[in-house]
């Protein structure tokens, strides 16, 4: 995120660092600030499997030799689970028959009786053409699905500058057909010119780790089904990166699926078969189809075929029938057995604790997650960590942050594809400026805006990284700059009011606007506009405007 570094502290290679200047998804922040500290009264704190005070949780899917999930016939007594090869008791034990909602409960999913489906588009790593077809075949799957889901779902597309929730938590199918539909085209650019390598990666990790974040207050299971190749994989041990770099890589990497697990997420991957082999993915479809070892699964490398595989979720490679395949992730994810049990041990040396299920009956297959990483002292929360969980705590909480000066410009509605247009404005006095090859100078900030219901839970939202680059080199002109910074949400047709956070990613300062349904109401309506096909990364340069300066 920096234009500096990419991962704080790394020093990456020279020729790498180029290509890490540009946004990245989720903010950093320094840790401990005294204004981030002012701002919240506690601290979040570091993500680790808990496993000291409560259960953990096993979601297991058993299959038969001809690879159909068994959903009865199975009791407590056929389960079997070792931790690091300690054998471990079983403390509880649920049938899939208990994990079925009826019809007509609603959208919530209070007591977490089912699981919850997260289909995730993949736009940032998918060619125009390769989209197009995620996207036809995401609605073809939709059409094949009842007016009532058997269970909630939501839609999330992830793109080069923002992971976007189309429509929250719902059982409707009209409304994620809705959101479907309305989704603008839009040229990847970072796919396009090959050159962002390493901000891809980044922005798809920490997309796993906001969607995590976002899901732990939900309960029970939830399956996340990503149709796109999810990131370039990232070789470990090469010679562009020290044993520094690897170590915060493979740290990042731990703490995330952690995180996932914690969350009891399952990630299921889908690489549409349009293109075969490309750059690495090849490898990820091997690390998903291996079992892993009782040693760091991520010694190697970093890619979504081993988060996939630590989670207890599945990599589809090189397939064409994504409307079956998204169809089977599904039916993977909501056919399982629940088991809980309270881990005898566990030491805090940071190291991988494999978990293994068997069962008494050899002729069936255990699919579940593979494992956590053990709790370290020394590890430290990473400012991209600290970052992320300060972000989605500030979207969910109702306390206002005025450490930026925020406020809103303007609000147009579109009725007709249930969208928000929305321009902020900051005061960019409390901005870290970074001076750029070229002379200007650069501040970055991430903004969100989120859609809520009538009960406060999210049912859209966006977040959005901007690039603010002023000629101006006298700081007092720059402090006075008032930067407007555009965003755009769907407000679905239960929403009642907007939050927007913004925050500074140097500094981890915030600032929060609450917007009243009324406002909405009170806005002008338009026709959407036509989406506009950028095919390079745009550059957002404010104008200077006439300021007074103190003194003149």
């Amino acid at each position: 995120m920096k234009p500096a570094h990419f991962f704080p502290p790394f020093k990456l290679p020279a020729c790498l660092l180029a290509l890490l200047a540009p946004l990245s998804l989720l903010a950093q922040s320094q840790a401990g600030s005294p204004n981030q500290l002012n701002q919240s009264q506690s601290q979040p704190s570091v993500p680790t499997f808990r496993v000291t005070s409560t259960l953990v949780y096993l979601d297991v899917t058993v299959l038969d030799k001809k690879g159909n999930p068994v959903v009865s016939g199975l009791t407590q007594n056929d389960f079997h689970i070792t931790q690091d090869k300690q054998p471990q008791r079983v403390f509880s034990f649920e049938a899939p028959q208990a994990h079925v909602m009826g019809p007509g409960a609603g959208d919530d999913n209070p007591d977490g009786e089912a699981p919850v489906s997260i289909l995730v588009l993949d736009q940032l790593n998918s060619r125009f053409e390769d989209f197009a077809y995620i996207r036809y075949e995401a609605k073809k799957f939709l059409m094949q699905q009842p007016e009532e889901l058997s269970s909630p779902a939501e839609l999330l597309v992830i793109r080069d500058q923002s992971l976007e929730m189309l429509q929250g938590y719902t059982r409707s199918r009209a409304d994620l057909v809705s959101a479907l539909d309305h989704l603008p085209a839009a040229l990847p650019f970072e796919e396009m010119n090959g050159m962002f390598v390493w901000d891809r990666f980044a922005q798809s990790i920490d997309a796993l780790r906001q969607i995590a974040l976002q899901s732990r207050g939900v309960p029970g299971r939830k399956n996340v089904i990503w149709v796109g190749h999810g990131g370039p994989g990232i070789f470990l041990d090469t010679p562009d990166l020290s044993p520094q770099d690897n170590q915060m890589l493979r740290e990042y990497a731990h703490q995330t699926t952690n995180l996932l697990v914690d969350s009891r997420i399952s990630l299921y991957v889908i690489y549409p078969g349009l293109h075969v082999n490309r750059g690495g993915f090849s490898m990820s479809s091997m690390d998903a189809a291996v079992d892993l070892s009782d040693d760091d699964p991520f010694g190697g490398n970093i890619n979504f075929g081993l988060f996939a595989n630590a989670t207890g979720g599945k990599l589809y490679f090189n397939r064409n029938d994504l409307d079956h395949l998204i169809g089977r992730s599904e039916q993977l994810g909501s056919e399982f057995y629940t088991l809980t049990y309270q881990p005898t041990q566990v030491p805090s040396n940071g190291k991988f604790q494999r978990i293994r299920v068997t069962l008494n009956h050899p002729g069936y297959r255990v699919v579940t997650k593979a494992g956590y990483f053990a709790p370290d002292p020394r590890m430290q929360a990473s400012p991209r960590q600290q970052a992320v969980d300060n972000l989605v705590e500030a979207i969910s909480s109702t306390v206002p942050f005025k450490a930026l000066n925020v406020s809103l410009k303007s609000v147009v509605q579109h009725p007709d594809t249930r969208t928000l247009d929305i321009v902020i404005q900051m005061q960019d006095k409390n901005l870290s400026w970074l001076a750029t090859p070229d002379g200007k100078n650069q501040a970055r900030v991430m903004a969100a805006v989120v859609s809520t219901g009538k009960d406060g839970k999210a049912l859209a939202s966006r977040i959005q990284s901007y690039g603010i680059v002023t000629p101006l080199q006298d700081p007092v002109l720059r402090n006075a700059l008032i930067s407007p910074l555009p965003i755009s949400v769907r407000f679905p047709r239960k929403a009642q009011t907007l939050r927007i956070v913004v925050e500074n990613e140097d500094g981890g300062r915030m600032g929060t606007i609450d917007v009243a349904h009324q406002t909405i109401l009170d806005a002008p309506a338009e026709p959407t506009p036509l989406p506009q096909l950028q095919p390079r990364r745009p550059a957002y340069v404010p104008k200077p405007k006439p300021v007074t300066v103190p003194g003149s």
